[in-house]
């Protein structure tokens, strides 16, 4: 086996997001339970898939131990905690403006006064810090849209910034929203495995990275 696996099954990390992976009944599906359970089969063990319901535990899970392999947007801290093979998905990132809004544009957004909702620790958030100029940005949770298009709403927000696929599910919140076209970052999602693996696994990784 190329991964050192000492239960005797690959502990997937799955984060519970919907543009990762959702739960029907008793069973995970989307496209990061179909490559753990795919990336298992290949090594010859079975796939146990650990559900993660926020990115912060990510970092607990493989600290901790509990944890062989996942599929996650690259952060700095992160990097800090896990080990990342080559990107295997690129999401697609942009900003939702209300009806009411005039901006219609991304380059449009960095302006004074201009207040963005981002997900905490999020890899969007991430790279906005280093690009805004003048915008300033509001951190929410990242379990649901709801704390973003509540701000909205309540006129304390001016935009929000996430994965295109999220910002599709928060639009009916907002009737006449506007998704902005383009993109300003597109999220890296790789394959992540223990800090300190041999380097047999950032082979393995590599490998199954380009193929897949």
């Amino acid at each position: 086996c190329a991964l050192p696996i000492s239960t005797g099954k690959l502990r997937v990390g799955v984060l519970m997001l919907s543009y990762f992976a959702v739960e029907e009944g008793a069973t995970i599906k989307g496209w990061s339970p179909d490559l753990g359970n795919e990336l298992a089969k290949r090594l010859g063990v079975p796939a146990e898939l650990v559900p993660i319901r926020n990115p912060a535990d990510m970092i607990t899970a493989f600290k901790s131990g509990h944890l062989d392999v996942a599929f996650i947007g690259i952060t700095k801290d992160r990097a800090e905690a896990f080990d990342f093979g080559p990107v295997i998905i690129g999401l697609r990132t942009t900003f939702l403006v209300p009806a009411s809004s005039n901006i219609q544009s991304i380059p449009e957004i960095d302006k004074a006064g201009t207040r963005i909702v981002v997900p905490a620790r999020s890899a969007q958030g991430e790279h906005l810090e280093k690009i805004l100029k003048q915008a300033t940005m509001l951190r929410v949770p990242v379990e649901t849209t709801k704390p973003a298009t509540d701000l909205i709403n309540e006129g304390k927000a001016d935009a929000f910034s996430h994965v295109v696929p999220m910002l599709v599910n928060a639009q009916p919140a907002l009737p006449g929203s506007r998704i902005l076209p383009g993109s300003y970052y597109d999220v890296p999602i790789a394959i992540a495995y223990p800090k300190g693996s041999p380097p047999a696994v950032a082979a393995y990784a590599k490998s199954f990275a380009a193929d897949i």
